[in-house]
């Protein structure tokens, strides 16, 4: 009888199943790796993660529970998601109670929600976000008891660091605005300082100008003068002396001859003689009164009033000088008397007046020269500042602005012309 071969399915099945069972295990400690890996993956998160079940209670959560001091992670399972966060309740209406329970009700059309909450209870920003899970297209939700996964993120930091970048850029915008303002402050003052240099140019160009012509007019003033007293030498002077020469010699010709008694000639002679002396000392007078220098302004003042009136009869002369000599400084005896002079001589050539005064006073700080007729005015000056074809006016304005004095020109009283000039003293002639 032979042998009955042994059966090799009963031996297959039972050399296979402790390698079904070795992978399972493997299959198993994978599985608890990979979960380990996951827990502590979340564990690791400063944000709380929770999974939720269809009650809204916590199936599990995340170490974070405890960082953030609201239970340990044993201790909080099964409990409702408003008093995960709030574990101590809420007295009265609870907003994030509301605000979950709005969040909930879009849970079930499967709609994710997330919204930010200040908590006053965790006093802090937080961002709650509330998601489903879902498997697949075909079965929507995992079978079992977890629900939803919710996260709480701590935004207070992020809070901070936007207030304290808002801050920052207001304190920016500020110092900027303010920076803006010094800076146009500052280019309207460069703008100022740039038409004030401008203006002082052009200031400093007009008086360039008026200085050459016045200097070009003191130069013709200058030639006229000794053409004046040219002539006056030759058609005065020059023709007496030679007269007293020619008296002379014809009796010294007639005494040599013993001729004719020649006393009436040398009497001619002598009249003569005192003809030249007068008219040289009226030259002399006119370039420079010697009572000017022996007496005062004052003094020369009265002295040229009574030869304007005895020149010019038809003028009514009056004269008010209440300044003594010694009040006048020294540096304006000679302009005050030019231009005392200069006022009369216009009033005899243009003004057809019958009456003319002339004044001068001393106050504690201004000296005053007054010049005033009641004849016919004076024209509208031109662009220039002259009155006809003339300077007269220009030059005298010019010479009390040399002297640190102005000159004012007005209608009179009764008409014609007044003129006033002034000179405020100085320290200086306070002191002196």
């Amino acid at each position: 009888m032979s042998a009955v071969p042994p059966n090799n399915t009963e031996h297959g099945l039972e050399s296979a199943a402790p390698v079904h069972q070795a992978v399972t295990e493997d299959v198993h400690q994978t599985i608890v790796r990979a979960k380990r890996d996951w827990e502590s993956t979340a564990d690791s998160l400063s944000h709380v993660v929770c999974l939720v079940d269809e009650c809204r209670r916590v199936v599990r959560v995340n170490r974070a529970i405890e960082t953030w001091e609201l239970g340990r992670v044993n201790d909080v399972a099964g409990r409702d998601i408003h008093d995960l966060l709030h574990p101590a309740g809420c007295k009265g209406r609870c907003t994030l109670r509301t605000r979950l329970e709005e969040a909930w009700a879009r849970i079930q059309d499967s709609t994710p929600d997330e919204f930010e909450f200040f908590d006053l209870h965790l006093n802090g920003a937080l961002s709650i976000a509330l998601r489903p899970i879902i498997a697949n297209a075909q079965e929507r939700h995992i079978s079992g008891r977890v629900r939803a996964v919710m996260v709480v993120m701590d935004m207070t930091p992020l809070h901070l660091a936007r207030s304290a970048q808002q801050r920052l850029h207001e304190n920016l915008e500020a110092r900027v605005c303010e920076r803006t303002r010094e800076l146009e402050g500052s280019n309207r003052e460069l703008q100022n300082e740039v038409a004030r240099r401008e203006a002082a140019e052009d200031a400093l160009r007009l008086s360039r100008n008026e200085l050459a012509l016045l200097s070009q007019q003191l130069i013709q003033a200058q030639e006229k003068e000794r053409r004046r007293i040219a002539q006056e030498l030759h058609d005065s002077v020059g023709q007496s002396l030679s007269a007293i020469k020619y008296s002379l010699e014809r009796a010294a010709e007639l005494q040599r001859l013993k001729h004719d008694d020649v006393r009436p000639l040398l009497s001619r002679t002598i009249v003569r003689v005192r003809d030249t002396i007068k008219d040289i000392r009226s030259i002399a007078m006119d370039l420079r009164p010697s009572v000017l220098d022996d007496l005062g302004v004052a003094s020369a003042l009265g002295w040229l009033c009574r030869e304007f009136g005895e020149t010019y009869p038809q003028f009514d002369v009056r004269v008010e000088i209440s300044a003594a000599d010694t009040d006048i400084p020294d540096r304006l005896v000679t302009t005050i008397f030019r231009c005392a002079q200069e006022l009369l001589n216009n009033v005899a050539k243009h003004s057809k007046a019958a009456r003319v005064s002339l004044g001068l006073s001393k106050d504690p700080v201004n000296i005053a020269l007054t010049v005033c007729d009641d004849g016919i005015g004076m024209p509208h000056p031109d662009s220039s500042g002259s009155f006809g074809r003339g300077h007269g006016i220009r030059n005298l304005r010019e010479r009390a602005q040399m002297t640190g004095g102005k000159m004012t020109l007005s209608p009179g009283p009764r008409g014609g012309t007044h003129v006033q000039m002034d000179w405020p003293l100085a320290v200086r002639d306070l002191q002196s």
